[in-house]
């Protein structure tokens, strides 16, 4: 009878215990998971369209100073701007200037009212009647030449086009967003003005890149409500609700919320921007969110119960052919322990009460083990070092079990970094033994730092102490008697009458050790005797940390590549300070991380690379080849993630620069649209296959070809630049005298007399 009321009580109590987180499930769990799941969605619905928004304003902020830049450029005589060759090459190659400023930027045209031109960033140069022909200049389809002229002429105040179709050098067509600014902003003699050009997916690639796996639509509106871009124009093109919605929005300001909008349910973001006035609206259906909840929901009720009906089989067996070791079990437990009280008990309990004296048994064991270790005592120190003990009173009734005494007037901190690892008994046994070799009244500690190549050594000593001899023998003896060769940094001595003197010793230790690490000047150094040169370089690395980023963002490997080896070569000179090293390094190292992250969330190679980078302490060489080796990793994985090209051999190039490279509109972007590549793609696949880079190739072919036009016909200069290729007569003058060291009409000359 016995036996079965013990089975009925386990089997009952196993049923109740699976029984309640069933209940939780699906009393609680199920009807509310839905919610949470939309309020998740539109909370990162939210963070999504605030990233984006943050990211724009970052890089519009560069186009709204662009024309207060040019404004400050001595050099730009817009006022004295006269129409004449010199005048137009001066501003052209000033305009140069501005090319790589900003990768946001397509192009950047500075407009000049007195003399009808307009000077681009990448060095071309237009008439004002080059905009009227398509494949000149940039022509705008749905804004007349004429008009575009006079609105420019006439231009007070900044304004943006939307994103239209825009024809252009080359006949190719794009999407560009278009900036129009005066110069001087807002000034009513204004000597002309600048257009920027934004290509739409420029924009519409910085969108996805804030979150890869985000599926809603992107729409941006100026502050009057005129859509400006749009990762998805025609989805929304001919709601009404869509557009009473985003009014009704400008009015109530930034959030998030669920709206109807034909027939489905949209989680809506809106944010505003404080610096411009444009909206941006984000939108994401959704039942794209829950589908998944729904079939979780679904399934989850069919294996609960079939788990639920399977346990109570197995709890059932299980208990029956366990009883019997049970029984002996509890026949052990009575033999082995007496009991404290005479009541009887029932088999658990006595099991239960057997197990609580074995418990308490090995606790007092482990207690007495721990307290003889001396890994205790380094962890007591540690935390010391640390700054953890606000008195001595509270750290001396710990570090009497342990014999650590700290009573001397002044402390001192120092920490002994090994090339090899520090934990190695024979370091350890020696550093202990020198311990005892110590005078009476000072008294000092080794112990283990959390880095495997440190030891840390506190000293409570008089003001006369030669702690520094004592340093340089023991530095002596460690690479005579183990072979281990050590570089101290020793901290400042401090006041022992509060604990904190300990941690501001140890802090400035810690910062001399690594100063002895990344520079390997001394093998023993104190911290008032490091020499730091002052720097004022930090904006500078600040500005090359952005553009390492927005080449990331951008997938542009050979800008990152190049940025990459401008920060090691600005991060290994010998003016930086120690401290500034580290920081340089880990920030690099994020970024490139965060790359990393966006290509694999589950990669174990990129959580190794990320321990190894941040966790261990490196010399320059070291953080040098780290920040090299993960920078080329990452250029590989866009390499292999970027879409594949058309075939562009040898023979192909040469055949299609035999075709066009002597057209004026001729140019790298075009054989880069031709051939289906990128323009950094290409620039590199062109270099590596014909062996010099493309402009340097071209300079020289249109050269060849005017040299033969020269000897051989009397055309004028005018005609040979145009049949060899080149715009104005200047820009082949130029380049003339640049691959033959004379110019064209000298050339001729010397010819014809021989």
């Amino acid at each position: 009878m016995k036996k079965t009321s013990l089975l009925a009580k386990f089997l009952i109590s196993y049923i109740l215990v699976l029984l309640l987180p069933t209940t939780v499930i699906l009393v609680y769990y199920y009807p509310h998971s839905a919610k949470n799941a939309k309020d998740k969605e539109m909370e990162w619905n939210s963070h999504v369209t605030e990233q984006f928004m943050t990211s724009m304003d970052i890089f519009t902020r560069y186009v709204y100073d662009l024309p207060t830049e040019l404004l400050q450029n001595r050099d730009l005589k817009l006022y004295a701007a006269e129409e004449n060759d010199y005048q137009r090459i001066v501003i052209a190659n000033e305009m140069k200037k501005y090319n790589a400023t900003d990768d946001f930027i397509d192009n950047t045209l500075l407009y000049v009212k007195n003399i009808g031109y307009l000077f681009a960033k990448t060095g071309s140069v237009y008439n004002v009647g080059d905009f009227a022909r398509r494949g000149v200049g940039y022509y705008y389809e749905s804004w007349p030449h004429e008009e575009m002229f006079r609105e420019l002429d006439s231009l007070m105040l900044p304004a943006v086009r939307p994103a239209e179709d825009v024809i252009i050098p080359g006949n190719n067509r794009m999407r560009m967003l278009t900036f129009l600014l005066p110069l001087p902003l807002g000034g009513a003699n204004s000597p002309g003005a600048v257009l920027i050009l934004v290509k739409e997916e420029t924009v519409i690639r910085m969108m996805k890149s804030v979150s890869e796996s985000y599926n809603g639509d992107f729409f941006i509106f100026d502050e009057k409500g005129r859509q400006l871009v749009a990762s998805d124009s025609a989805a929304y093109e001919n709601s009404d609700e869509f557009k009473t919605l985003v009014s009704a929005l400008g009015e109530s300001g930034s959030g998030s919320g669920i709206h109807r909008i034909d027939g489905r349910d949209v989680i809506v973001s809106y944010n505003a921007s404080d610096k411009n006035g444009w909206q941006y609206v984000s939108l994401l259906p959704v039942s794209e969110s829950l589908e998944s909840i729904r079939g979780i929901q679904r399934n989850t009720v069919v294996l609960v119960l079939l788990i639920l009906l399977a346990e109570v089989v197995v709890i059932y067996v299980s208990m029956r052919k366990n009883y019997h070791p049970i029984k002996r079990l509890v026949s052990l437990a009575m033999e082995a322990f007496e009991h404290r009280e005479p009541k009887p008990m029932n088999e658990i309990e006595t099991i239960q009460y057997a197990l609580d004296r074995l418990s308490t048994a090995n606790s007092k064991l482990d207690e007495s083990v721990r307290r003889t270790l001396p890994i205790m005592r380094d962890n007591l120190l540690f935390e010391l070092a640390s700054g953890h003990f606000e008195d001595w009173e509270s750290f001396g009734r710990e570090a009497a079990e342990y014999g650590v005494i700290i009573d001397g007037p002044l402390v001192t901190v120092s920490v002994l970094s090994f090339e090899e690892d520090a934990r190695d008994c024979s370091v350890t046994e020696h550093c202990r033994m020198a311990e005892e070799r110590l005078p009476e009244g000072t008294n000092g500690y080794f112990f283990k730092s959390i880095y495997k190549q440190e030891m840390i050594f506190i000293c409570s000593h008089a003001a006369d102490f030669p702690l520094r001899a004592y340093l340089d023998e023991l530095q002596r003896e460690l690479a005579a008697k183990t072979g281990a060769r050590s570089l101290i940094g020793i901290g400042t001595p401090e006041s022992a009458l509060r604990p904190e003197g300990v941690h501001l010793s140890y802090l400035r230790a810690v910062r001399t050790a690594e100063h002895l690490r990344i520079r390997k000047q001394y093998a023993m150094l104190a911290f008032d005797e490091i020499e730091v040169a002052q720097t004022g370089t930090v904006s500078y690395f600040a500005e090359l940390l952005q553009s390492l980023e927005m080449a990331i963002l951008k997938n542009d490997v050979g800008v990152a590549e190049s940025v990459t080896e401008r920060i090691i070569d600005y991060f290994v000179s010998d003016g930086m300070p120690p401290h500034m090293v580290r920081t340089v390094y880990l920030n690099t190292i994020s970024v490139v991380i965060n790359g990393l992250q966006r290509f694999r969330h589950d990669d174990g190679s990129l959580l190794l690379l990320t321990d190894a980078a941040f966790q261990k302490r490196y010399t320059i060489e070291q953080m040098a080849g780290i920040m090299r080796d993960s920078c080329g990793k990452l250029c590989d994985i866009i390499r292999l993630t970027l879409p594949s090209s058309r075939t562009a051999s040898q023979e192909d190039i040469l055949a299609l620069i035999e075709r066009k490279g002597m057209d004026h509109d001729f140019s790298l972007q075009t054989m880069a649209d031709h051939f289906g590549m990128s323009l950094s793609g290409f620039s590199y696949h062109f270099k590596r296959t014909m062996g010099q880079n493309f402009k340097e190739y071209i300079d020289r072919l249109r050269i060849q070809k005017s040299i033969q036009l020269l000897r051989s016909t009397d055309d004028t200069l005018d005609s040979i630049a145009q049949q060899a290729g080149y715009s104005n007569t200047s820009s082949f003058i130029r380049a003339f005298k640049k691959i033959a060291g004379t110019t064209p009409g000298q050339y001729r000359d010397t010819h014809r007399q021989a």
